[in-house]
């Protein structure tokens, strides 16, 4: 894995930070904008890299996990701010997650519009298999 760029964000608060290493420069990493009920409330941007790794550190307690739909991922939202940061799936010891590049306010990505995505059709087991082949490897760290 060659890293040719690492971004920054967090939360509003700070209680939830990612730190991405992607394989590709912001400019060429595809935005999407998923178009269920959730994401559309928030607006999101989402980007992954599934050649790059992300570590999540959140402040233990500060998370106010969500799981909607077909439960295969969790959704990370800030109990204290109230941003949602982006989604984990966890499998075993393995995390896969997209990163909410407007909720983490990384600045790479901030003038960009999302490919706007719909993944209503996919059974719960297609929906992991996709989000394991394009979401990006992820070490979730909890700090006091």
């Amino acid at each position: 894995m060659t890293i040719v760029e690492s971004h920054r964000g967090e939360c509003h608060c700070g209680a939830i930070v990612a730190r991405l290493e992607f394989t590709r420069p912001a400019d060429e990493m595809q935005v999407r904008s998923c178009q269920c009920a959730f994401c559309t409330r928030h607006a999101t941007l989402t980007v992954s890299d599934p050649a790059g790794r992300a570590v999540i550190e959140i402040t233990a307690g500060a998370v106010s996990p969500y799981r909607f739909g077909t439960s295969t991922a969790t959704s990370l939202v800030c109990g204290r701010c109230g941003v949602y940061a982006g989604a984990v799936l966890m499998d075993g010891a393995s995390a896969w997650s997209i990163a909410n590049v407007r909720g983490l306010a990384i600045p790479a990505f901030r003038d960009r519009t999302g490919l706007q995505m719909s993944y209503e059709d996919e059974t719960a087991d297609e929906r992991v298999a996709r989000r394991k082949q394009k979401w990006t490897p992820t070490e979730i760290r909890f700090k006091l």
